[in-house]
């Protein structure tokens, strides 16, 4: 039996004899307004056919099937709707430009599938992040700001879990959460650095003497205090009250919920180029519907229920912005702000994604490292990247490996660094030793001589 009457609700200026007339638009509007997927009045996409289900018979499957089918009608971008995208993205490299020191452009690729917005609602139970008025897919700067700032905590805090020593950081003397209050701000809404049970609460703890003798924080007590008797207390010229200042940040929620401080960073939304010129359908498939949905006891007879999402495909081009008020920030955050935020992009690439289930791998970037040039037959005003094919050694380097997508990277004696994608990793990985193939997958820092082709990783060799 076929489900119930797929529906539009179109314009009455659109032709609903057939779909070319949608051909042109932008995929969030076809998504969002004009699926032809919307079923009945109250626009649920199983209400209108539940009552027909016949006895044994699955309409769950017919119902992925077809919302599958849908969705790919959504995917390609159409004439108008690339013009768009590239005048944002042109406006965007135009703006960042005129901010001259103050503004830090970072081009990437995805190396993974990007999905963002998926709890969104929608008739096929998956949404999608689309940015109103224009239909095209996006990531929003406050996503950006929240992954770059997980990033320079776990930077911060755990800086041995990453190799990290005071002179492979920018600001030289290691990187503190003092630094990422002065950069990203600071809320004093309930968080893990707060709780001393927790991991990241007992390395904060552990860092508090060395934030105490910071002497800018000083300076960021007068920034974050507005009242007169509370900051003067703090900054008593006769005693030096900065770690009884932290102290109370952490033992009392209601006066550090009452601070607030607004970073010097601005991070802006992200719009995707997709490869191809389209997004793609994945498929996800949840286990143990019965025991999640109808308290039923888990058991390992239950099938997967395939749900389709849609995603922007791996390789595509993200340009990550990021504009600074640096008059506000102390020194040497004011010079070395920049370098600061290339290590945590990188980090944030590397470990942790954008998007939606960045658990599972999706969302993981790679830092386009090469010169932005122009190139033949590229869209017009829009910075692509050529990377030099120019073979370079680099002995005695270190090799680590990303279990989220496969990937290989080594890091420079001047920490630029090299990468191969999940294919290329993997023929590299087993052109090694047993021994260090279990070394590198194990995430232990391994030291290779690489050969590197520009930015990209061509082969790997033990160390004799």
């Amino acid at each position: 039996m076929p489900l119930a009457q797929r529906i539009a609700a179109l314009p009455g200026y659109i032709s609903t004899g057939d779909n070319t007339a949608l051909v042109d638009a932008a995929p969030g509007h076809r998504f969002q307004m004009y699926l032809r997927f919307w079923q009945g009045s109250n626009g649920d996409a199983f209400a209108a056919y539940k009552k027909y289900r016949p006895q044994g018979r699955d309409e769950r499957a017919t119902f992925t099937r077809e919302s599958s089918e849908a969705l790919k009608e959504v995917c390609p971008l159409g004439k108008t709707a690339k013009a768009v995208l590239d005048g944002l993205r042109q406006r965007q490299h135009t703006l960042i430009t005129s901010y001259g020191a103050n503004g830090l452009h970072i081009p990437a690729t995805s190396t993974a599938p990007f999905a963002t917005g998926l709890g969104n609602e929608h008739p096929i139970e998956n949404g999608f992040a689309f940015l109103t008025p224009y239909g095209l897919p996006y990531l929003a700067g406050s996503g950006v700001k929240g992954v770059l700032r997980h990033a320079a905590e776990e930077l911060a805090l755990f800086p041995e879990e990453y190799a990290l020593t005071p002179t492979t950081l920018p600001a030289g003397d290691g990187l503190s959460m003092l630094d990422i209050w002065w950069l990203f701000g600071f809320e004093g809404a309930a968080g893990a650095i707060w709780d001393r049970g927790t991991h990241l609460g007992r390395a904060f703890a552990a860092a508090l003497p060395t934030i105490a003798i910071r002497e800018d924080l000083r300076s960021f007590i007068a920034a974050l205090v507005t009242d007169t008797k509370v900051r003067a207390y703090f900054l008593d010229s006769n005693e030096d009250r900065r770690p009884v200042f932290l102290t109370r940040l952490i033992e009392d929620n209601t006066f550090r919920q009452s601070l607030s401080f607004r970073g010097a960073l601005d991070c802006w939304d992200v719009f995707p180029e997709p490869a191809g010129d389209k997004l793609v359908v994945e498929i996800m498939t949840p286990h143990h519907a019965g025991y999640y949905m109808k308290g039923q006891t888990p058991h390992d007879a239950e099938s997967p229920i395939p749900v389709p999402f849609l995603a922007v495909p791996a390789l595509s081009a993200f340009n990550f912005h990021v504009a600074c008020a640096s008059s506000r920030l102390p020194e040497p955050l004011c010079t070395n702000w920049q370098a600061l935020l290339q290590r945590f992009f990188s980090h944030a690439f590397d470990w942790l994604g954008f998007g939606a289930k960045t658990a599972v791998g999706y969302g993981a970037m790679a830092i386009q490292s090469a010169p932005v040039l122009p190139v033949q037959g590229a869209r017009e005003g829009l910075p692509r990247t050529v990377a030099s094919q120019a073979e370079t050694v680099w002995e005695k380097v270190q090799v680590k490996f990303n279990s989220r997508n496969g990937a290989l990277t080594v890091i420079g004696a001047g920490k630029e660094e090299a990468h191969a994608l999940a294919t290329d990793a993997a023929k590299l990985l087993a052109s090694l030793p047993q021994a260090i193939q279990q070394k590198i997958r194990q995430g232990q820092f391994v030291r290779v001589s690489a050969t590197v082709c520009g930015t990209k990783l061509c082969n790997v060799k033990p160390v004799p």
